[in-house]
C-alpha cells in the first residue's frame, strides 16, 4: 500500500500481526483488501464506515467474493449504530 494507515476510534484497533498474516493467506499482502480481511477478522469485526474512514472508500468485492469462494465463515454481529458489523474467520 506504501502509506501508513491511521487508525482511529473511527476505524477501531488495528488488525495484529497474527490476522495480518492469517489475511496474507486470502488477499495480496499490502494492498487495501488485505488490510479490510485482516479487520474483518478481529474480533469486534468491521464495519464499512471503518473501512472508509481508514481507506477512502468500501471494499465489499473482496469481503463477498471471499464468502462466495467458500473461504471463510461470515457473521454479522449486534452494533450499536446502524452499521452492520461483518466478521470473517478463515474456514479450515
Amino acid at each position: 500500500m506504501g502509506k501508513t494507515l491511521q487508525f482511529t476510534k473511527d476505524t477501531g484497533p488495528k488488525p495484529s500481526k497474527k490476522l495480518l498474516s492469517i489475511a496474507s493467506t486470502l488477499a495480496r499482502s499490502d494492498t487495501a483488501d488485505h488490510v479490510v480481511v485482516a479487520m474483518a477478522m478481529r474480533d469486534n469485526g468491521v464495519t464499512q464506515s471503518e473501512v472508509v474512514s481508514l481507506l477512502g472508500h468500501p471494499h465489499r468485492n473482496k469481503l463477498k467474493q471471499l464468502q462466495t469462494d467458500g473461504l471463510v465463515k461470515t457473521y454479522v454481529l449486534p452494533d450499536a449504530t446502524r452499521s452492520r458489523r461483518i466478521r470473517l474467520i478463515k474456514k479450515q
